[in-house]
């Protein structure tokens, strides 16, 4: 009689063989600790705090628009590398529990979330928008929270933000995006996969307000840090 033995699940990142504390077969726990989800971070910018205040100098001094900022962790290793397994490979399924991970960080979900989107041949280029992808994902996981598609219009022919300094990021992300929409709540979420210098959201959030919504939060799975 032939017997057949399981294949073993191999860490997306170290590649070593996942054992099932995980709850899933994506990343062995060795890899999950460097994340460091658990480190204290401003409230409302999301970048990391060396003391146990809530809010970092610069937001005490000069409040951002938004109300307060959840991510999972910094732009660096090993969350980058799955956004970019994510984006570049379409490896989707890394997605759901990196949404859940940041889902179970939001104690007061907005009844409504909307999305940071793409010029139309970005989407093109890539097949997806990330941005979109990752608020499906954290919709179903808060069923009170519902999902308001194309409330932010991308213009096509503003620089992408990477592309540019912290100085360009401002003066072009004005011109980049439209309001096209008003949500119909007046607390919204909104939802972006990385967080470089805060200059989309803002500006999305500013367009938010001026239409009357009254609390904004933002969701990211990373924040980019200084």
């Amino acid at each position: 009689m032939k017997l057949s033995l399981p294949i073993p699940s191999l860490c997306h990142l170290c590649g070593l063989r996942i054992d099932s504390t995980m709850g899933h077969h994506l990343w062995c726990p060795h890899c999950h600790r460097q994340m460091a989800l658990h480190i204290k971070r401003c409230r409302c910018c999301g970048l990391q705090l060396e003391t146990q205040a809530d809010k970092c100098g610069q937001c005490l001094k000069s409040p951002p628009p938004w109300h307060q900022m959840y991510c999972l962790g910094d732009y660096q290793y090993p969350l980058s590398t799955l956004i970019q397994q994510i984006k570049r490979q379409k490896r989707y399924w890394l997605l759901p529990p990196l949404a859940q991970m940041l889902s179970d960080l939001i104690l007061h979900p907005a009844p409504m979330v909307v999305t940071v989107p793409m010029s139309w041949h970005q989407y093109l280029l890539r097949g997806f928008n990330l941005s979109e992808v990752l608020a499906n994902e954290i919709a179903k996981s808060a069923p009170q929270t519902q999902l308001m598609p194309d409330v932010f219009l991308k213009h096509a022919r503003s620089p992408m933000q990477k592309t540019l300094d912290k100085t360009a990021r401002l003066r072009n992300v004005r011109q980049a995006f439209s309001l096209r929409q008003r949500p119909k709540a007046s607390h919204v979420a909104i939802i972006d996969d990385v967080v470089t210098t805060g200059a989309t959201v803002r500006h999305l959030s500013e367009l938010l307000l001026d239409v009357g919504v009254e609390k904004i939060d933002i969701y990211c799975l990373c924040r980019t840090p200084k």
